[in-house]
């Protein structure tokens, strides 16, 4: 694939984790690479707005069940 028709093509094939995934790569790429992390020079709202992309990008998990969490769990 050399021209950005051709990539845009195959990126329309591709099932919705990997078009995630490659959003994610090409945000990185913008963003200079940071391997995750907000560059410092960057303004404070444009470091939230990265913060709240990347926790958005999480899916909700069920949590510790109420027996996980008590005071009796640690000791079993």
């Amino acid at each position: 694939m050399s021209t950005l028709a051709e990539i845009e093509k195959a990126a329309e094939k591709l099932p919705q984790q990997q078009k995630l995934a490659l959003m994610e790569f090409l945000g990185a790429q913008m963003r200079g690479d940071t391997k995750g992390h907000a560059p410092r020079n960057l303004p404070p709202a444009e470091r939230a707005a990265d913060l709240r992309r990347w926790a958005a990008g999480h899916e909700r998990g069920p949590g510790l069940p109420d027996s996980a969490i008590g005071r009796d769990a640690i000791y079993d």
